[in-house]
């Protein structure tokens, strides 16, 4: 059972201090620890140089219970139209979130009482004890995980019914996606004892449902393993004392554009929230001032982008949050899973991330998949194709500042020994969860190779230092183009990759009629140049492979793949046919 510490209130000793000081006393004051003040006490302030900064509060994960999975119960009714929960627990887990998207609809939802106790039934003293009538709604939440068999939820307490550790609403995540089931909780749990990043509180959940939605009155069933995770809004900040009134937004398809049409003043004619929300969600003031006057500088190529991110970004929060990324192998941050933060006081931006569980995806995905290979994804370039990162990946400032956050990061606080220690504490604590039903008939891996999962984590911290080293060096992925026909000619057609920082690439160019590329059509190694002139190609299939060089070496794969019918990924490489009247059409799709 879990115990809150109390909270011990010194009216008496503060009382006394008062005295002391109304009566003018220079006698030195004592309390029970010692001395406090001197008779030569000096009151010299000091010069505020740094003006005003904003951090996590490390306390709030000094948890007492980050050792057991605690048990909440969710008892779910059919409640009424007015609060928008008469559907029953069946309907509210039958249509994935797109659905209601694409329909203009917002997700059903039922009545819940959620109760926080043991195995045996809810506890005393903690959440929900004793209540009879409803004190939650409850409803499917992430747009991925609602897609899956397993779902994940939003629990949101009513007013009036308290809280649950200080928030109104808990998020129980599946996760899975996450063969380890703890990946999320690793992320943040590193998080929390990084002083420029923020983290969130994390707890692992075996729920239970009793579903009487429907008039019947069953038994609880068991919904096995979740992640409960803090909820990033007004409250998660008012929590860690900040400023609940500046911007908040949740990145969603996100790539730092200043999107005129779209992100605009919220007063402006023709404002147009569902525009704006494709790109960022709106979770803070209705201001956007600030966020427009930010993009158009990240934009600006008057500017240097190193000025930029001095003025408009806490500096070390945004390289340790790219570094914290580049260094567990997260290839989905690049354009949604973080917010962006700017308090009232002061224009500056903080990024908070939000649902980790892609973090060292490897070990796993060699398993599943034996040509798996991350190709160009890896180091700085899992990062390159949104504005922000691209203009600050060619700024020799911001890749020291890139580069010194890597560094302290790997050898103070994402260390092997570490996350050793935190992968194996976690392994025992839900493992058992993991191969009991339900989660058992889901689990992606066998047993065994659960532990080679969770143990090849280490692994691919260091080769994902290797390869972000080498990353800062190699040449940049490009797109190939559409080849275009040019009178009785065929133009094959690329980007130009940038080459840190003057460098001038070559290329390899393959054409073939297959994608295993064993009888080339074109066959150039070192070439120089962005188009290829060849003679127009007969009706059929074709496969254009590009990639750049350093010219000592190192090459680079172009963004475009191909999957085979082999189920196998042919990178650098784009599908076109000629048709019967002389025209390209590009394959935008790939085999099943």
């Amino acid at each position: 059972m879990r115990t809150k510490k109390p909270y011990v209130v010194t009216t008496l000793l503060v009382s006394g201090v008062l005295s002391l000081l109304l009566s003018g006393c220079s006698t030195t004051i004592q309390d029970g620890l010692g001395t406090l003040l001197s008779p030569n006490e000096t009151y010299e302030k000091e010069a505020s140089s740094k003006g005003y900064e904003i951090s996590d509060d490390k306390r709030l994960y000094e948890q007492d219970d980050d050792q057991e999975v605690l048990t909440m119960y969710l008892t779910l009714g059919f409640g009424n139209k007015a609060e928008g929960t008469d559907h029953t627990w069946s309907e509210v887990n039958r249509y994935p979130l797109s659905y209601y998207t694409e329909n203009g609809l917002e997700p059903y939802k039922c009545e819940a009482i959620l109760q926080v106790g043991d195995e045996v039934g809810p506890l005393s003293g903690e959440f929900g004890y004793g209540e009879l009538t409803p004190n939650a709604t409850v409803q499917l939440r992430g747009a991925g995980a609602s897609e899956q068999i397993q779902k994940s939820y939003r629990v949101d307490i009513k007013s009036g019914k308290g809280n649950w550790e200080d928030q109104k609403v808990v998020v129980l995540n599946k996760h899975a996606a996450d063969p380890t089931r703890f990946r999320n909780k690793l992320a943040y749990d590193l998080m929390a004892e990084i002083p420029q990043m923020f983290s969130t509180r994390t707890w692992f959940v075996h729920l239970y449902v009793k579903d009487k939605s429907e008039g019947e009155d069953g038994l609880f069933q068991d919904y096995g393993l979740y992640t409960a995770v803090e909820q990033v809004n007004g409250r998660y900040l008012r929590n860690r004392g900040l400023d609940n009134g500046g911007n908040l937004y949740k990145a969603e398809t996100f790539d730092w554009y200043p999107h005129e049409s779209s992100i605009t003043e919220a007063t402006s004619p023709g404002f147009d929230k569902a525009a704006f929300e494709n790109y960022l969600e709106i979770k803070g003031s209705d201001d956007h001032s600030r966020l427009i006057e930010l993009l158009n500088a990240v934009d600006n190529e008057n500017i240097l982008i190193s000025d930029v991110i001095n003025q408009y970004f806490d500096e070390d929060n945004l390289f340790y949050w790219m570094a914290f990324h580049i260094l567990t192998g997260n290839q989905d941050i690049e354009f949604s899973n973080y917010y962006l933060y700017c308090p009232q006081m002061v224009n500056k931006w903080y990024l908070i991330s939000w649902d980790n569980d892609g973090i060292f995806p490897d070990t796993y995905e060699r398993l599943r998949n034996v040509s798996y290979d991350r190709s160009w994804n890896h180091g700085i370039f899992t990062l390159v194709s949104a504005r922000l990162y691209e203009r600050m990946m060619k700024d020799e400032r911001c890749r020291q500042n890139l580069d010194d956050a890597v560094e302290d990061l790997h050898q103070n606080y994402l260390t092997a020994e570490k996350i050793r220690d935190k992968t194996d504490a976690y392994t025992r604590l839900i493992k058992s969860y993991i191969y009991s039903p339900p989660d058992s008939r889901y689990q992606r891996v066998s047993e065994q190779n659960y532990d080679v999962v969770a143990s090849g984590i280490i692994n691919e911290l260091d080769e994902n230092y290797e390869t972000y080293k080498r990353s800062l060096a190699e040449p940049w992925p490009f797109h190939i183009l559409e080849p275009e026909p040019s009178g009785s000619d065929l133009m094959l057609r690329w980007e130009d990759a940038y080459l840190y920082p003057d460098g001038v690439p070559v290329y390899s160019v393959e054409l073939a009629q297959s994608p295993d590329f064993e009888d080339c059509l074109v066959n150039e190694a070192g070439y120089s140049g962005t188009e290829y002139r060849m003679s127009m190609l007969p009706q059929g299939e074709y496969f254009l492979r590009v990639r750049s060089g350093d010219g000592n070496g190192d090459w680079q794969d172009a963004y475009e793949f191909y999957w085979t019918e082999q189920d196998t990924t042919v990178y650098s490489t784009m599908c076109f046919y000629v048709l019967e009247d002389g025209t390209v059409a590009v394959s935008r799709y790939y085999e099943e």
